[in-house]
């Protein structure tokens, strides 16, 4: 029993010395928080795509908070420390961890230099910031993550199908919806008018009703404009 706690240990300890944190871009900008999540899950072994993660957690359209981000990481086995502290206390940090950012936006520090800070930011990409410009940009809040005894080194990746693809994307439903009413008026638009022709040419003409012609070109002119 002991050797294998022992095992699971030195595990741990090679996953955080030799695992490089990955670049997770957000493909929205309400995703920074779970690319984010998703970076730090990556340098410990387990590797989720940003479309699993939401479709699990039934993230908001408006982004992710850090309380939410703090309970899935709890979910997915991580142990998760919400602190407040100044810019000169950063290298104390367990890392890479989550910092707030612009006070709208979560970027991961990976590692602390001389002259500034090693950041993944979901935007970005991999970026290296002064301490000047982090002075400015942090709020102050950062996330502490690292393994707790339940996480598990996985590859987490859910299969695509159409419906959960189109259930994905926001605004879709109601796009394919006036597409749908679209073509619809244009199918009976293409039925009306050869019908109206052939009317002209049946009724109108041969009986020199100039109304019921009045009343057909009328109509035409309606449906073309």
């Amino acid at each position: 029993m002991n050797s294998e706690i022992l095992k699971k240990y030195i595990s741990r300890l090679e996953i955080s010395l030799f695992r490089r944190v990955p670049v997770i871009h957000q493909t929205e900008s309400s995703e920074c928080g779970i690319a984010c999540l998703a970076m730090v899950f990556g340098h410990y072994g387990k590797s989720i795509d940003l479309f699993s993660l939401r479709q699990q957690f039934n993230i908001s359209s408006r982004g992710a908070t850090l309380y939410s981000i703090r309970t899935i990481a709890v979910q997915m086995g991580m142990t998760a420390r919400a602190l407040s502290l100044d810019l000169n206390e950063l290298n104390v940090l367990r890392r890479p961890c989550i910092l707030h950012w612009n006070f709208n936006h979560f970027v991961v520090l990976v590692s602390v230099k001389r002259n500034g800070f090693v950041l993944h930011d979901p935007a970005r990409g991999r970026i290296i910031v002064s301490k000047a410009e982090a002075s400015k940009c942090f709020t102050g809040i950062a996330l502490e993550l690292w393994p707790g005894s339940t996480f598990r080194r996985e590859r987490v990746k859910k299969r695509l199908n159409l419906v959960t693809l189109i259930n994905s994307i926001h605004g879709i439903k109601g796009a394919l919806l006036k597409i749908f009413a679209l073509s619809i008026v244009v199918e009976a638009i293409g039925l009306i008018l050869p019908a109206g022709t052939q009317l002209v040419m049946d009724h109108a003409l041969p009986a020199g009703d100039r109304g019921l012609l009045s009343m057909i070109c009328i109509g035409h002119m309606f449906f073309i404009y």
